[in-house]
């Protein structure tokens, strides 16, 4: 029993496990060296790694927003979003048969992807576009989003998003760099 508990609650960590790749450390390099060099010069120049990772770790600024890779059903129906929004369970009640047993189906498992475009397709096919209904999906998408911090917004997809609060790019590194990481990219020291 312990095992599988551990399991449960490491999975999505290793489902979500990102290796930076060797153009990853070069890009870290860069954005260290070249791009940021007034900012880190003393810190690569004491080899201060932990310095430089910590300042990975803040909060991107400007804001640089990501969708979320993981959003629960309970946090769904209980939180506030950023936009100051909240379920709307009058909305829900609303819905036809079909589109609450869609929604009861993709919360199923009592998580799901935001990041994921057929997630987000699938709230506007539940909710549709329009009075109460774009209000749940405005909310869904509200709450879909977060600040990334500086490190995650350096690898993160633009590609289907600039970074904005309308248009969120996608993770593919994510959470903290650590200081093997930073002394990685500029010294080569070995990776563990």
């Amino acid at each position: 029993m312990w095992l599988f508990m551990c399991a449960l609650v490491l999975l999505p960590g290793w489902v979500w496990a990102y290796t930076l790749t060797d153009a990853d450390y070069q890009k870290l390099q860069t954005d260290i060296t070249v791009t940021h060099q007034v900012e880190f010069s003393t810190a690569v120049a004491n080899n201060d790694d932990k310095a430089i990772s910590d300042a990975y770790g803040l909060v991107a600024v400007p804001d640089f927003w990501i969708w979320r890779t993981q959003l629960g059903e309970k946090e769904i129906y209980e939180a506030t979003s950023v936009d100051n929004t909240t379920w709307n369970w009058a909305t829900y009640k609303s819905q036809t048969v079909q589109d609450r047993d869609s929604w009861a189906r993709m919360m199923s498992p009592g998580m799901v992807n935001p990041s994921l475009v057929q997630t987000r397709a699938g709230w506007q096919a539940i909710f549709g576009g329009q009075g109460a209904s774009l209000q749940q999906v405005n909310f869904l998408l509200s709450l879909s989003r977060r600040q990334a911090l500086r490190g995650e917004a350096l690898f993160a997809d633009t590609s289907g998003g600039a970074g904005t609060t309308a248009a969120p790019a996608t993770l593919t590194f994510i959470g903290y760099l650590r200081p093997i990481d930073i002394g990685h990219a500029l010294r080569g020291v070995p990776l563990p």
